[in-house]
Parts: C-alpha cells; structure tokens; sequence
C-alpha cells in the first residue's frame, strides 16, 4: 500500500501547508464566533432587551449547531470537504454582515445562522483533517485543531471588550469587519487545495442514498464504540458546561476567587495540554480504558474542588480546579474522534462525525440550561457536585470497558 498516495501530506505531518492554512481559517472563523459572543449581550442589554432574550440570542447558536451536525454529516458525505467549504465560508461572511446591517432581521435569527454555518465549518474541517492524515497522526491534527479553535476564546473576550468600551458599537461593526477581511484571505484558494482528498467524494455509481445514510446512522447509534465514546464526550461536557455558564455566577455569590484568573488559568492548560501532549496521543484505533479514565478522574476532581473551595474559603484551590478541568477537557475529544475514525471506518464517518459532535455539544446544553434549573433550587455548588458525580460513574464504568470494548464484534 503507498501511504504517501493515499495521503498526500502524510510527510510533512500535521504542519503541511494546506493543514496550516486549515488551523489558521479556523483560528479566524471562530475569532469572528468569540467577538461577536462577547459584545452581543452587552449591546442587547444596553437596548433594553431582557436577560430571557438576551439568553434565548446567545443559546440559539448552540441549539441550531447541535440540532444540524448530523445533516452537515450527510450534506458532506454527498458533495464533497471542497464544495461544501466555498459555501461556507460565503455562509459565514454574510452572517458577518449581517450583524453589521441588521435592517429588520433579528438577531435571534442571525445567530441561528451563525450556528447552522458553524455545524458545518467544524464538521468539514475535522473531516478534512482525518482524510488528509494517516491514522497515526489523526489524534494530533484533531488536537491542533481544536487548539486553534480554542484561541479565540481566550484571545477575543479582552479584545472585544476593549472594542465595546473604546468604540461601542462601531468598534463591535469594525472589528467585524476586519475579521470578514482576514478570513476572506485566509480562505482563498482552501478549496483547491482540499479537492484531491479522495475520501470526500466517491465515484457516482456508488452514491450514498438517504436511506443508506439513515441506515448507517442507526447502526451506528447502537454500535458499542460510539455509544461509549458518546457517554463518555457527554459526561465531560455536562461539567464543562456548567462551569462556563455559571462559575462567574458562582464566584460572585460565594466571594472566592477572581472568575477571570480561574478561566485564564483553565484556558491556558487547554492551550498547553493540547500542544505539548499532542504527539503522545493514543492514535492506534485500541481503546486506552486507562487514559480515558484518567481524563475523566481529573474532570471529577476539578469539578470537586470548584464545589468545595468555598467551604476552605481558598482561592487557590478553586484555580486548582480550573487546571484539573483544563487538563481533563484538553485531550479527551481528540483521542475520542481519532479512535471513532478507525474503528468505524471512513465509509460513512461524516455521517458518524456529525452525530459524535452533536452529543458533545448535547452535553454542553445539558450543563448550561437543564443545570441551570435545577441551579435555582439546589444551588450552584449542587450543579458542580452533580458534575462531579456524571465524571466519576462514567470513569469507573470506563475503567472496566476494556475488554468488552477491545473485543472482536
């Protein structure tokens, strides 16, 4: 078999130029993304709108991504990682405008769009980054990918809010602006450079039908390595989630610690974790029960000090927590898609990828909506124990999967 056929920019590894450029189009799609989710409820509020819309404006995002990712998965596997970019990132130039020209469009459906070409961008660059990767890279360029996703949510929250208070609303429309123009450049030509992969499209007589489609993702819902993957992507999520919503909340309410160190420290063992570990990986299509596990036990006992640290009444431990979160978010998707990569086979993974993507992020408005409900009653820490408690059962029944999971179907 000739490796270097089959990828192309198997040589030069995760740093060939049409992945940098890949990383890069990422890093300024999801800057436009962090901007606008900084100011936008700031300006909201600032005309009168209250906080229930103010919520349903930034939830909408999330909600229509999670709800698209499969059919991005379908779309996909139908026309191709290369077709499918050029919309997208027409898709996303004009959401931009939109919010720079509203006229009478709400802003509730411009951030439906903004999540609808969101479902896509990350499902066709994932998928991009698996098909131009041998299997032993692929936890590493999924890593470097979700890096480069990350950065803007550490970066653009200050830069934003420098723009609100500066400028107002004409810092927010020119900052907009000039990420239009970035992304603009940075995504000339990435389609061509991403036609040859041969794994996105497939020879006419063998086009996938709907039903095909459907068939293949009900199979793989049951399919054991998914399922486990998915609890496990849930499990994490539903605690990261809860943090991001309500930690600043919770900071306030219980006087320990500054919410802005304990995201700083968080975010800045993402960004470490997933770049200095990203070569060690498990990529060998095994499932590694011990690693997992370990990620998910250091989930659960970030979420316990965060819980626990107004009791100690130390800041310290809650940024303690903050570090143990981080590391345990850091890897644990990338070594979860790499392992569904292989194990389900490439025949029908933008189907499975959409699905995958979507659990995550069903995770995510698990923590954030429906702990927030019970946050009226119980409380905040009782959400973060609730957290706590998902990660561990979920680790202890990891810890006995192997054999089951590492068993021939």
């Amino acid at each position: 078999m000739n490796r270097s056929k089959d990828f192309p920019y198997a040589r030069n590894g995760t740093f060939s130029p049409v992945l940098l450029r890949l990383y890069a189009l990422t890093f300024l799609f999801y800057s436009a993304n962090a901007f606008v989710q900084m100011i936008l409820p700031l300006y909201t509020q600032s005309i009168g709108y209250g906080n229930d819309k103010i919520g349903m404006i930034v939830g909408m995002y999330l909600l229509v991504s999670m709800l698209l990712r499969p059919w991005a998965g379908i779309v996909v596997e139908r026309f191709g990682i290369a077709r499918i970019l050029r919309f997208i990132l027409a898709g996303h130039l004009l959401v931009l405008l939109l919010f720079v020209w509203q006229g009478n469009v709400s802003y509730i459906i411009i951030r439906g769009l903004q999540g609808a070409v969101a479902a896509f961008f990350s499902l066709t660059v994932q998928m991009a980054v698996m098909d131009l990767l041998p299997e032993r890279d692929r936890a590493q360029g999924l890593s470097l990918y979700l890096l480069f996703g990350l950065l803007p949510s550490v970066m653009m929250p200050a830069l934003g809010w420098i723009a609100w208070e500066k400028a107002g609303l004409n810092g927010f429309y020119a900052g907009l602006l000039v990420l239009s123009a970035l992304t603009l450049i940075s995504g000339y030509g990435t389609g061509r450079a991403t036609q040859h992969i041969k794994a996105a499209k497939r020879p006419a007589e063998q086009t996938t039908t709907k039903h095909e489609i459907d068939r293949s993702a009900r199979s793989t819902l049951w399919n054991r390595h998914f399922i486990l993957s998915s609890l496990v992507m849930m499990s994490a999520t539903i605690g990261f989630g809860a943090v991001t919503a309500f930690l600043a909340l919770y900071v306030i309410q219980t006087g320990i610690g500054n919410a802005g160190v304990f995201f700083a420290i968080q975010s800045g063992v993402i960004v470490t974790a997933r770049f200095a570990f990203r070569k060690n990986l498990p990529s060998g299509g095994n499932w590694h029960s011990v690693y997992v596990g370990m990620l998910l036990v250091s989930l659960t006992i970030g979420l316990a000090l965060v819980a626990f640290a107004p009791v100690t009444g130390n800041a310290w431990m809650l940024y303690g927590g903050g570090a143990m979160i981080g590391y345990g978010i850091a890897n644990v998707y990338p070594v979860l898609a790499a392992y569904l990569s292989i194990t389900l086979g490439k025949e029908r993974r933008k189907v499975w990828m959409g699905l995958f993507i979507s659990m995550s992020d069903f995770g995510t408005v698990i923590g954030s909506l429906v702990l927030g409900l019970v946050a009226d009653s119980a409380g905040y820490r009782a959400i973060f124990w609730i957290s706590a408690s998902v990660s561990l059962c979920v680790a202890l029944f990891v810890a006995l999967s192997s054999r089951w999971m590492n068993a021939q179907p």
